[in-house]
């Protein structure tokens, strides 16, 4: 088994949700001030602050400023403000739009090297959900995706993602808030890596279809497609 040093954010992350679920914390409770917080966890306000800014990322809290931190819902099901939903869906769009062209692409150019990138990001995920480590989880999720940009053979693909990089990893963290479907990820990238492995570009783009707009309806994110 590998063993991670957590950064402390990362640790905050994992200490803030069992939080929420020990105290049975609902819809619309505040969490303690970030000034006993942060004596709770023992973590600097600036850790904190950046595990609680993931924490809103994937839906589980709401920040208000000068007011506190709530509880959005803890199985991360509320739906977001109107404004972030449109946000998320036009980049779910956008993703549909590119990504299964890419992992076909990926499946004929990929090099043994980029299998080996890419399984091993998958092994990441793997270890981050079994230490309930959602914030590296996310970042193993985006990993995947970057390789297979790569593994097409094209820079012109990763240059036309590179503006859109922030937004495209901050949607990739929303599925993970939904507990019931944790897993689904990791299954869905291993059969999207099966296909680039056997270099069947029809099938790798399918799986890639089907992986994009299932990561959305685990965020409870619906978009127009043709």
């Amino acid at each position: 088994m590998m063993i991670r040093h957590q950064r402390a954010p990362e640790r905050a992350v994992q200490d803030i949700r069992k939080l929420i679920k020990t105290r049975q914390l609902q819809t619309g409770d505040s969490l303690p001030s970030q000034r006993i917080l942060a004596e709770e966890l023992n973590i600097s306000r600036a850790s904190l602050r950046e595990a609680l800014a993931t924490l809103e990322a994937i839906g589980l809290i709401r920040i208000a400023a000068g007011k506190g931190v709530y509880v959005t819902d803890p199985h991360g099901n509320t739906p977001r403000d109107a404004q972030s939903t449109r946000h998320a869906a036009q980049v779910y769009q956008f993703r549909l739009a590119i990504e299964p062209y890419v992992a076909g692409l990926a499946a004929q150019a990929r090099t043994n090297a980029h299998l080996t990138a890419l399984q091993n990001s998958i092994e990441e995920m793997r270890q981050s959900l079994l230490e309930d480590n959602l914030l590296h989880a996310a970042k193993a999720d985006t990993e995947f995706h970057n390789i297979l940009l790569q593994a097409t053979d094209n820079p012109l693909f990763a240059k036309a993602m590179h503006p859109t990089a922030q937004s495209i990893h901050e949607n990739q963290m929303l599925p993970f808030a939904n507990a019931a479907a944790i897993q689904a990820p990791l299954q869905e990238h291993e059969q999207v890596l099966q296909f680039v492995r056997d270099r069947n570009p029809s099938r790798a783009r399918d799986a890639m279809h089907f992986h994009v707009l299932s990561a959305a309806t685990r965020a409870n994110i619906a978009f127009l497609r043709p």
